[in-house]
C-alpha cells in the first residue's frame, strides 16, 4: 500500500505537470541492461516510467526478474589464447546443447580455455 493518499498524489502529479513535469510510460519494454565495467544487470519484463523536467529526462526502472552476467571485455576476447587441447566431442557437445555451429561453438571453448560449462555461458549470453 502507498504510504501516501492516492488523491493527494494525484494532486501533487497535476501541480508537478504545471511546473513543466512529463511523465510517461514506455510500452513493450522486453528488458534493461544496465552495464558496468565488468558485469550486466540485466532486468527482464521491466516496468519503465520517463520522467523529462528541465530538458533531463529520468528513468524509473522496475522488475521482478534481475539477472547479473559478467562481461567479457574485447581485450579478453582478443587477447592471445594460450593453446587449449579441446577435443572434438566437447566442441560437437557444446554445439548441440546451445544449438550452434561448430566454429562457433571451439570459439567460445578457446575462449573458455576448454572449460565447457563457461563456454555455454558465453553463447547463451551472445558474447561469441
Amino acid at each position: 500500500m502507498l504510504p501516501i493518499n492516492p488523491r493527494d498524489l494525484q494532486r501533487q502529479l497535476k501541480h508537478l505537470k504545471k511546473m513543466g513535469l512529463k511523465i510517461e510510460t514506455m510500452q513493450d519494454v522486453e528488458r534493461v541492461v544496465i552495464e558496468t565495467k565488468n558485469k550486466a544487470l540485466i532486468i527482464e519484463a521491466p516496468q519503465v516510467m520517463v520522467m523529462e523536467f528541465g530538458g533531463q529526462k529520468m528513468f524509473y526502472v522496475t522488475g521482478q526478474s534481475v539477472r547479473e552476467e559478467a562481461i567479457v571485455t574485447a581485450r579478453e576476447i582478443e587477447a592471445p589464447i594460450h593453446a587449449v587441447q579441446i577435443s572434438e566431442d566437447d566442441v560437437r557437445f557444446v554445439a548441440e546443447y546451445t544449438n550452434v555451429d561448430a566454429e562457433r561453438a571451439r570459439r567460445a571453448l578457446e575462449l573458455a580455455q576448454g572449460d565447457i560449462a563457461k563456454a555455454i555461458e558465453l553463447i547463451q549470453s551472445g558474447q561469441v
